[in-house]
């Protein structure tokens, strides 16, 4: 017998804070508003007993137009899967590189039920 996965959650990143509950297996996409033509980039780091995997990461300009216009900005796409019990807190940072200053953070509480 199949068991049916759980549908995607979807978050959009416009509070600057999520507090989430998701069942183990399942996905949760979060999507945060970029411009890596800036130079900066949303950087996060997952521990080492996390209970979230990160599934894919990507960067999707906004059309304005028949095609995209160069500078423009987008969403910063993260897809995440829920993958043991537990309680996990991510700290986004927008920020240019590895030691710069973030300009917007994000947080993101996720509770992973069985």
């Amino acid at each position: 017998m199949a068991i049916a996965q759980s549908p995607r959650l979807t978050i959009t990143g416009d509070s600057g804070r999520a507090n989430l509950v998701v069942s183990s297996g399942q996905e949760l996409e979060l999507r945060l508003s970029a411009n890596p033509t800036t130079g900066y980039t949303w950087q996060f780091d997952l521990g080492a007993h996390a209970h979230l995997q990160l599934k894919s990461r990507h960067y999707q300009a906004i059309a304005s137009g028949p095609a995209p216009q160069l500078g423009a900005g987008g969403i910063q796409y993260f897809v995440f899967e829920a993958v043991s019990a537990g309680t996990e807190h991510l700290q986004f940072e927008y920020r240019r590189g590895d030691t710069g200053q973030p300009t917007r953070t994000f947080e993101l509480n996720v509770v992973v039920s069985r």
